[in-house]
């Protein structure tokens, strides 16, 4: 069944101009990079859920910058991934407004190196030669050729910038929120023990106090919202993987871009790539 379903796909992707294959893995990119945006400004968003727990901490400049530069090489990627579903489409293209800020922002990202932000820089320079060409097959061709190494470096840098840093902030905030609702339980002279996540499994918070039972449901809540968004840090590295995946493909069919295998190969990749976003978007949205 699945073998022919496959099938129609592949049939339904060729189309009449067999570019449809090259459309629909673009288009998959394209909501990827939405989705991996969602992931990097977590970063920020961790750092600030931690300071309204513990108002002492530090600020989150060095985060707010992170996830700002993220989501600028994020609206590259995006942009560039839009391009290729545009000139497989040979339909006109367009440079969202604020997109040459956002790549600069990319330099600012703690721990980026200088062939990442080369990157980025090299496929806006792509991308924003694009508006005056005519969108065609030989277009999108050049687009991958020229376009491929570059927004492949930037999505398996992404990995390194985003994975080991957000990590570690869900961390600290699932130890700072434990802190926090250990020290508000014993205030309601409710017995919470030494491990307070065991609360979340159990049923002894139902002995609690009304203030300590609600506290618990709350506690349990969030500690739930950050184990889901560490767990799915292994789908987000997952469809980065994917992408990475699905660019080389398109390099290395770059002449043949309306052969069936290639189209095979593609929908097998975007399958792929569309279960792991659907955990990101569920964890992260």
């Amino acid at each position: 069944m699945k073998r022919a379903l496959a099938a129609l796909c592949v049939s339904m992707l060729c189309g009449c101009t067999n570019l449809g294959a090259v459309r629909d893995i673009s288009s998959r990119l394209t909501t990827a990079s939405v989705n991996w945006n969602d992931v990097g400004a977590d970063i920020a968003g961790s750092c600030e859920r931690q300071r309204t727990i513990n108002p002492k901490l530090t600020d989150c400049l060095l985060e707010k910058k992170a996830s700002d530069g993220l989501a600028g090489a994020n609206a590259v990627l995006g942009a560039y991934f839009k391009a290729l579903m545009s000139a497989a489409n040979e339909s006109n293209f367009t440079i969202q407004p604020g997109l040459s800020a956002a790549t600069a922002s990319v330099a600012e990202i703690p721990g980026v190196n200088t062939d990442q932000v080369k990157a980025v820089s090299g496929l806006f320079g792509l991308i924003a030669n694009l508006v005056t060409a005519k969108m065609r097959e030989d277009t999108l061709r050049d687009l991958i050729d020229r376009g491929g190494l570059p927004a492949r470096t930037v999505v398996t840098g992404m990995n390194d910038l985003v994975v080991p840093r957000l990590t570690r902030q869900l961390e600290a905030e699932k130890i700072q929120l434990t802190a926090q609702f250990a020290r508000l339980l014993a205030e309601q002279r409710d017995n919470v023990g030494a491990d307070p996540s065991v609360l979340c499994v159990g049923s002894q918070s139902s002995k609690f106090s009304g203030p300590g039972f609600l506290l618990t449901l709350e506690y349990c809540r969030r500690l739930a919202v950050i184990d889901k968004r560490t767990k799915a840090l292994a789908d987000y590295a997952e469809s980065l993987k994917a992408a990475d995946t699905a660019l080389a493909e398109l390099q290395s069919s770059r002449t043949r871009l309306k052969t069936a295998d290639l189209a095979q190969r593609l929908y097998s990749i975007g399958s792929d790539l569309d279960t792991k976003i659907s955990a990101v978007r569920k964890a992260f949205a």
